[in-house]
């Protein structure tokens, strides 16, 4: 009896984690599938053939829900975050999403329509993965590493970080922004990030 008991509690503890692996590997895929859709759709809007100077505003709707903005801010900001109040923290997540807006679109535009690559996801956490991909360009001999650190959210898997070649998009600003806040805080940041946006955007052709 007691073996019989061991035997089935063993087979319920194994159906349970391979449920656990299975739901994982779902939850990854919805991750891979939510990347792929959102890079077409930036890309289709980046080659659409219009003219460039208006990319920005036109690819911000698909950026806005595919990127956690909230919480690559919060991150690239670091501890000084804390220090803000509710007015600071909206202003400068207003300003900085659209800097990585800008910054976004102008590297993906080229005189050819990139060529990526998708690998399979790596799960970091329960409600966390990273996607690696090589994107090829016109302007590279070499694909390029890229990997999207995503998210899972109550909307959905999101992109809290993007890793170009190895250097994390957070970790960039971070550095930027660590002393720079600890010295002058929030209005030290917000001016900062004011005159960034004032600057033209950087050609990529």
């Amino acid at each position: 009896m007691l073996l019989q008991r061991f035997i089935l509690r063993s087979a319920l503890v194994l159906l349970f984690l391979r449920a656990g692996q299975l739901s994982g590997a779902a939850s990854s895929d919805d991750a891979a599938t939510t990347l792929r859709s959102s890079v077409e759709e930036v890309l289709s809007i980046a080659y659409s053939g219009h003219a460039n100077e208006a990319l920005a505003a036109r690819v911000r709707p698909a950026l806005e829900k595919c990127f956690a903005f909230d919480i690559v801010t919060r991150q690239a900001m670091g501890p000084g975050w804390r220090q803000f109040s509710a007015t600071e923290q909206k202003r400068v997540t207003d300003l900085f999403s659209e800097l990585m807006i800008r910054t976004y679109s102008a590297r993906v535009v080229g005189t050819q329509r990139p060529k990526i690559v998708f690998g399979s996801p790596v799960a970091t956490a329960s409600d966390r993965c990273e996607i690696p991909t090589r994107v090829t360009t016109s302007s590279s001999n070499e694909p390029i590493a890229v990997v999207y650190r995503m998210i899972k959210l109550p909307a959905g898997w999101r992109i809290y970080d993007v890793l170009i070649e190895g250097v994390s998009f957070v970790a960039n600003y971070r550095a930027q922004f660590d002393e720079l806040i600890q010295k002058g805080g929030a209005v030290a940041a917000i001016r900062t990030l004011e005159a960034k946006l004032a600057q033209p955007v950087p050609s990529n052709s």
